[in-house]
């Protein structure tokens, strides 16, 4: 959903609520996940968190003009007081659905007045489209009137950049200040790295995903996805598979890839045992890199991946597991292993 650009002229503050701003949280400098979409789909954003000035210079040629908020901490209650009286001049407020997002929109929600449609995987002129039922179906509602909504990161359009003719998008410094610290808020004790295994399969660098190839043996695929998630653990990835495993009840309905459940674009993307169906591919948005391994070389799956490895994807599990220490009497490195054809 694309709003009209903000003119230098008109003060953000004094617009009528009508068109969309983006509302990104940034830590140290850098964007979310998601972030470059939320903007890509508004007419303006603000950038509000440590490094604020310095995410928005790293936007390269973006068309939409940025307002800059330098705050140190994540304090998303106090935050939604800030930005309220900017966020109010428009119809729609857009925010990725990070988990930085997702704390900050309910409260700027609640403040503005407005309900919240969260995690639209979709939206457009006057409506959002949000998932159910496990992603198995979307609800298109209906935008009546403001609402803050945050968005799927993976779900968005691409950044648009400003031609090389033209004047750079503006960007100007978001006078919040420091008259809403005393409002109450969360404490932060610490900030950890998110376990990689339990993290939404969107949000994840690192997928390694089982297919029908590992569904083999007198136990049809449960002790292979069951030495798969102790593998994807010992590798910090996140576990993803096909409709057929799913279906099959060996892995959770979360864990599935393709139109009928998420959509990821890790850094690394490991498919064992999977064919590469449209269905799937179509939940694969350009990982950085793909590893297949597969026993037919012909496979969708192997024509878009950077290594192919022909060989039976659960007896390279098994080398693997042993190799990384992990699984229920799998020797530790150094221990016997099967060659692989």
């Amino acid at each position: 959903m694309s709003g009209s650009p903000v003119g230098r002229e008109q003060s953000w503050e004094e617009r009528e609520p009508s068109g969309t701003i983006a509302v990104v949280p940034v830590r140290e400098g850098r964007l979310p996940e998601g972030g470059l979409e939320v903007i890509a789909e508004a007419g303006g954003a603000v950038l509000a968190g440590d490094g604020a000035r310095a995410a928005a210079s790293a936007l390269d040629g973006a068309a939409h003009p940025l307002l800059v908020w330098e705050t140190e901490g994540f304090r998303p209650a106090a935050w939604s007081h800030a930005l309220a009286e900017t966020c109010s001049g428009f119809g729609v407020v857009l925010l990725p659905a990070c988990p930085d997002g997702r704390d900050l929109a309910p409260r700027l929600a609640a403040r503005l007045g407005r309900p919240l449609l969260a995690g639209a995987v979709e939206i457009g002129p006057g409506f959002a489209v949000l998932p159910r039922d496990g992603d198995r179906r979307g609800i298109r509602v209906g935008l009546t009137g403001p609402a803050v909504v945050t968005l799927r990161p993976g779900t968005g359009g691409a950044l648009p950049r400003a031609d090389s003719d033209t004047a750079p998008a503006p960007v100007g410094g978001l006078a919040a200040g420091d008259e809403h610290a005393d409002v109450l808020d969360a404490e932060t004790l610490a900030v950890v790295a998110p376990d990689p295994t339990a993290v939404d399969l969107w949000e994840a660098r690192r997928v390694i995903a089982g297919g029908a190839g590992l569904m083999s043996g007198p136990d049809r695929g449960v002790a292979a996805f069951a030495l798969l998630s102790e593998v994807a653990a010992a590798l910090g990835a996140s576990v993803g598979a096909t409709r057929p495993v799913t279906d099959a009840g060996l892995l959770p309905l979360d864990r599935r890839i393709g139109s009928s459940g998420a959509r990821v674009s890790p850094d690394l993307y490991v498919a064992l045992g999977v064919s590469g169906a449209p269905q799937h591919l179509s939940g694969t948005d350009h990982p950085a890199h793909v590893v297949a391994v597969n026993l037919d070389p012909g496979c969708p799956m192997m024509a878009v991946a950077d290594l192919g490895l022909v060989t039976d994807a659960a007896a390279l599990l098994e080398v693997l597991a042993r190799r990384l220490g992990v699984g229920t009497g799998v020797d530790r490195v150094g221990g016997d292993e099967e060659e692989l054809g």
